[in-house]
């Protein structure tokens, strides 16, 4: 099929379409004004003003052929007064429907909001050729009812559509369940039965007070489905409205609430969108700034293995040969008492600097983990800190798998056991220690627990203190918290990273 023949058929479509829906909402519109061309300025003016904001401008003179012709065919068959106001009015309306369809916003709120703003200035303009007219204030109410009532449900009419990706009709879509997402359809039928018994249950003394419940739906739906969610309980709260027999004897009072409920409906939605989409915006930077700081940790625990690798091989290979110059100088001089005893002074002060050096790079680098896995290192920890010669029993429960854990997370986990542990052979007076790591929900629990007399004021919070590793876990995304009632107990919570 050629374009202009498929442009042909989506116009003519589009005018019959608009024609039928027009006529349906100013037959409606009717039983709520007294007058026939005042009807056309309720549900049809939002119908027109909605497509318009909506669609391309193509079809904008399409959309305003067919409520002329709908016009002038109601003039003469229902003897529409003041037909040349109706048709200025729709002309002028172009004005802020071009302007504001010039400057597409990129977010939802925006978009709400900009398209609010034009449809009281359409209902302002719309409403300007009847000055000096008695009805002028009643035209004001209608557009602006209108307006805000359809065109907000024209926006996520089109929402949907244009964000919905469609699939040619074939074998394969067809044999695909449909998804009839349940527990919205219920959610939206049970407020709108919350709705209809708001308007036809409530006494008749207390019906003034409907509108405030009515804002009850729109403020869940809006919670739970954002600004979509706020108008379609607009929509439910509207037809509930019109379809109760309360205010049929007081036409002005259910415009205004009408137009209330459109407004609500509609600054909700859009507060509750920028909300949602600051929170997202947060979200991220707060995943950004967490990567980077887990990039940092990796970089930090880089040099230290780089700077410990550094210093054991030099001062490995300096002490060596300090200890091959004593050597020598003993055997030099073998009669020499001062001389031999010299050297062998200096023989066991290289040694107690190799076994200073070699605890202080124990806590620059694990060097348990290069060669075990994170269980076995924990193990080692325990038995070359020599616990039992403290009169400390311990036990060691675990039941995580350590490949969900990344680099990082394992020298954690290790450093905290490591200050834990540290801290209970010099403060604690304790006689019995548990560790225990598991995992519970996709986080990783760790739990060092000892029956001394807990941790001093002011212990651990310098150097490789508990307070350092808690800033180290917290910037993993986890948790460590320290209590002192019995003992000890240091918990961490720390998520593992996706697989």
């Amino acid at each position: 099929m050629s374009p202009f023949f498929s442009r042909l058929i989506s116009v003519v479509a589009s005018y019959f379409i608009f024609s039928a829906a027009w006529f349906c909402l100013w037959s409606i519109s009717l039983h709520l004004v007294e007058r026939p061309e005042l009807a056309v300025l309720l549900f049809p003016f939002g119908l027109r003003l909605g497509l318009m904001l909506q669609c391309p401008r193509g079809y904008w003179p399409v959309l305003l052929l067919a409520e002329w012709i709908m016009l002038i065919w109601l003039a003469h068959e229902v003897a529409l007064a003041h037909l040349p106001l109706l048709i200025a009015g729709g002309v002028l309306t172009l004005l802020p429907v071009a302007l504001i369809s010039r400057y597409r916003q990129q977010r939802d709120w925006r978009t709400l909001l900009s398209q609010g703003a034009a449809l009281v200035a359409a209902a302002l303009l719309q409403s300007l050729p009847w000055v000096g007219q008695q009805a002028m204030l009643t035209v004001l109410l209608l557009t602006l009812t209108g307006g805000l009532t359809l065109a907000p449900t024209c926006l996520v009419i089109w929402h949907y559509l244009t964000s919905t990706r469609w699939q040619p009709l074939g074998p394969a879509l067809i044999s695909q369940p449909v998804n009839w997402r349940a527990r919205h359809l219920i959610w939206y039928l049970l407020l709108f039965v919350i709705s209809l018994w708001l308007q036809l249950g409530l006494p008749a003394e207390l019906s003034r007070f409907t509108p405030f419940c009515l804002a009850l739906p729109i403020i869940a739906l809006a919670w739970h489905y954002g600004w979509q969610g706020a108008l379609i309980a607009t929509l439910m709260n509207a037809i509930a409205l019109i379809a109760s027999q309360t205010w049929h004897d007081h036409p002005v009072d259910l415009l205004l609430s009408l137009l209330a409920q459109s407004l609500t409906g509609l600054l909700l939605g859009a507060g509750i969108q920028r909300l949602r989409e600051l929170n997202q915006s947060l979200q991220s930077e707060l995943a950004r700034n967490r990567r980077l700081a887990e990039r940092l940790v990796e970089t930090e625990e880089h040099v230290r293995q780089e700077v410990a690798r550094e210093l054991h091989d030099d001062i490995g290979q300096t002490i060596t040969a300090i200890r091959t110059q004593a050597g020598i100088v003993q055997r030099l001089a073998p009669d020499n008492h001062r001389v031999i005893q010299s050297g062998a002074h200096i023989e066991q002060l290289s040694l107690g600097v190799y076994d200073s050096v070699r605890r202080l790079l124990g806590r620059l680098r694990p060097r348990q983990l290069d060669d075990l896995s994170l269980e076995e290192a924990v193990r080692s920890l325990m038995r070359e800190m020599e616990l039992e010669d403290y009169g400390i029993v311990t036990h060691l429960d675990w039941r995580i798998n350590e490949r969900l854990l990344s680099e990082v997370q394992r020298i954690t986990l290790f450093r905290v056991c490591q200050e834990g542990l540290n801290n209970i052979v010099k403060h604690a007076s304790a006689s019995a220690v548990t560790l225990s790591v598991w995992q519970q929900d996709e986080r990783v629990m760790l739990e060092l627990e000892d029956d001394g007399c807990g941790l001093p004021p002011g212990s651990g919070q310098q150097g490789f203190g508990l307070a350092g590793m808690r800033e180290r876990v917290t910037v993993l995304g986890g948790s460590l918290t320290i209590s002192c009632t019995f003992g000890t107990r240091v918990s961490v919570r720390l998520p593992l990273r996706p697989v």
